[in-house]
């Protein structure tokens, strides 16, 4: 047993300890270094109205195709 002033540990329990903390500080520290590069004020593109087209059934009509080359 190791003594820690009033704490009275094992010494499994003082290793679950220690590799407890060093996983709880990796993960962290992951975290920290996913979010280095995140952008606060991210706004992903939106497509405007007028840029979007037709939509329904009137977005392909092949009969009204300007230009179409009827196979041979």
């Amino acid at each position: 047993m190791i003594n820690f002033g009033f704490f009275k540990l094992s010494t499994k329990q003082v290793i679950a300890i220690v590799i407890a903390v060093l996983v709880a500080i990796y993960i962290v520290w992951y975290v920290v270094k996913a979010l280095e590069g995140l952008n606060p004020n991210y706004k992903p593109f939106k497509i405007s109205d007028s840029n979007r087209g037709a939509t329904g059934v009137e977005a392909f009509d092949p009969s009204k195709t300007p230009g179409a080359v009827p196979s041979k």
